[in-house]
């Protein structure tokens, strides 16, 4: 398992991988937004669309959804769909993943204020936890929802959209490198 203390370039941490068997990732990230924004930012559907890509479908828990990651194209092959588990606002929610070509697996997002009582008014911190993965899985996944939630960042900070391709070609080296045996 890494553990998450690896940092990159920017000083963010990779996210913490679990390896062998059931494997999964796993990332708690510090905004500069109060809670309530960034619940917004990843549970509208507008929103999601800047930094993630557009979300169709019925996002109560019980329906069904497609979240369209490239072309905004419907059954895309670029397209994860699956069915809202749970949806607590403002503090969590769960979907089944499906993409194609693999097995359908577990996504949970939390949003919770910062520590101490004058940082939560102005920070957040989300935690995505991504179960039921395959070894080689978990390694594309731990670079692309990096990659994702540092566009999340550039959301909140209303900065630019980084590139994905650009920086999931960037870490995927360094989550490659985090999840290889050690002798």
């Amino acid at each position: 398992m890494t553990d998450g203390t690896s940092t990159e370039d920017t000083g963010t941490p990779l996210g913490a991988m679990r390896l062998g068997g059931e494997a999964s990732v796993t990332f708690r990230r510090r905004y500069p937004t109060d809670p309530a924004n960034l619940w917004d930012a990843v549970t509208t559907p507008e929103r999601l669309a800047r930094w993630l890509g557009p979300v169709h479908g019925d996002l109560a828990p019980g329906g069904r959804y497609e979240l369209r990651m490239g072309a905004d194209e419907p059954g895309s092959d670029q397209n994860a769909t699956g069915v809202v588990r749970s949806c607590d606002p403002p503090r969590a929610f769960a979907v089944e993943w499906c993409f194609p070509g693999e097995r359908p697996s577990e996504v949970e997002v939390r949003v919770e204020p910062a520590a101490g009582p004058r940082e939560a008014e102005h920070h957040a911190v989300l935690v995505l936890v991504h179960t039921r993965l395959e070894d080689a899985q978990a390694v594309g996944y731990g670079a692309g929802w990096h990659t994702s939630l540092d566009q999340l960042a550039d959301h909140v900070a209303g900065t630019a959209i980084r590139d994905w391709d650009a920086r999931f070609t960037e870490l995927l080296p360094r989550y490659r490198a985090a999840a290889a045996p050690t002798a």
